[in-house]
């Protein structure tokens, strides 16, 4: 017997709005797989039992949220509901059958044409205002990761982390010593919660479709 449309329909609700989670592109899918795989193979070198990371299965419950914290999101927001492509909990009092009913401590968003509006702008927003320690903005068309990471209950300026080509580096190696100016080339960085995980940018963007 075949599913039933209604129940295979997967959707978000972002800016009282019912987005459709359409199948998204395998690059999609690969980097968030992967993604998953780093943190799981990270909690289990570290025996690290606190922390879980999602991959696409699970949703925030806002709701709960800004009725605990007393929260006050956009007047569209009421009735949001976001699936992360990523995230990752360290508190198990809010990881529960019903959604995540608190701040996750990191969530990453995976750039996909029907979404891309809303991830940098109205989630970022209440990412930020929910308490999301650290949020990431994968484009996998740029290859760029951007790192927002909350302080005094604010993001900042993010760090953007790209992948380089070994052309690109030689090309970068080479101005550098035409031009005497010392160019950094970041191929690696570390969440703020978990500083001892080295990732590597040619972990998350490696293996991509052309």
């Amino acid at each position: 017997m075949n599913a039933s449309p209604l129940k295979s329909f997967k959707y978000q609700v972002i800016g009282g709005k019912i987005i459709n989670m359409a199948p998204s592109s395998p690059n999609h899918g690969i980097i968030s797989s992967g993604l998953n795989y780093i943190f799981r193979d990270y909690f289990t070198r570290k025996n690290c039992k606190e922390c879980r990371v999602y991959n696409e299965s699970n949703y925030i419950r806002l709701d709960i949220i800004q009725k605990e914290k007393n929260i006050e999101l956009p007047e569209e927001c009421d009735k949001d509901k976001y699936t992360p492509d990523v995230m990752v909990i360290c508190d198990k009092t809010i990881d529960t059958i019903k959604g995540v009913t608190g701040a996750p401590d990191l969530v990453v968003e995976i750039l996909s044409r029907s979404t891309e509006k809303y991830d940098i702008t109205i989630k970022k927003q209440v990412y930020e205002l929910i308490g999301v320690k650290e949020y990431w903005i994968v484009d996998y068309r740029n290859k760029s990761i951007e790192v927002y990471i909350q302080k005094n209950k604010k993001y900042g300026i993010p760090e953007i982390y790209y992948h380089y080509t070994e052309d690109e580096i030689s090309r970068i190696e080479e101005e550098r010593e035409d031009t005497g100016e010392n160019m950094e080339i970041f191929t690696k960085f570390s969440p703020s919660i978990f500083p001892d995980l080295i990732i590597q940018t040619d972990d998350i963007f490696d293996g991509l479709l052309e």
